[in-house]
């Protein structure tokens, strides 16, 4: 698979993720997120499939912007999308402002995620 198209794909899964519609379906979350998937989030929280599945269907989604998009291609079947966010909740006024890094992995048929870390950084 060439990188631009990998680069593409997972584009799209990172931006299906942060769809209300994705988050608030345990049903999706379960498609796109692989069952060894774990997040270190930008609050230093860490936490697997089982919590994500628990908790993002129950909470008002936030809103969620991403640019800058990188990919690199570390093995077959594996890649690593960085970029930068921006998150506004439900419950805050501020925007938090992070850089994200993802790693994916290709089952075959579908590119799904199995790492996540968002940093805190300086407002871009």
């Amino acid at each position: 698979m060439h990188s631009n198209t990998i680069k593409q794909q997972l584009i799209k899964l990172e931006q299906l993720l942060v769809q209300p519609a994705t988050r608030l379906s345990a049903e999706l979350l379960n498609r796109y997120l692989a069952d060894d998937f774990y997040e270190i989030g930008a609050s230093g929280r860490c936490f697997g499939k089982a919590d994500v599945l628990q908790r993002l269907p129950t909470e008002t989604p936030p809103v969620i912007s991403q640019q800058d998009f990188d990919c690199r291609v570390l093995a077959d079947g594996l890649a690593q999308l960085t970029y930068r966010a921006t998150i506004q909740r439900a419950e805050n006024d501020a925007i938090a402002y992070s850089v994200r890094s993802s790693l994916c992995r290709f089952d075959g048929k579908n590119w799904q995620m199995i790492f996540h870390q968002g940093t805190a950084c300086k407002a871009f």
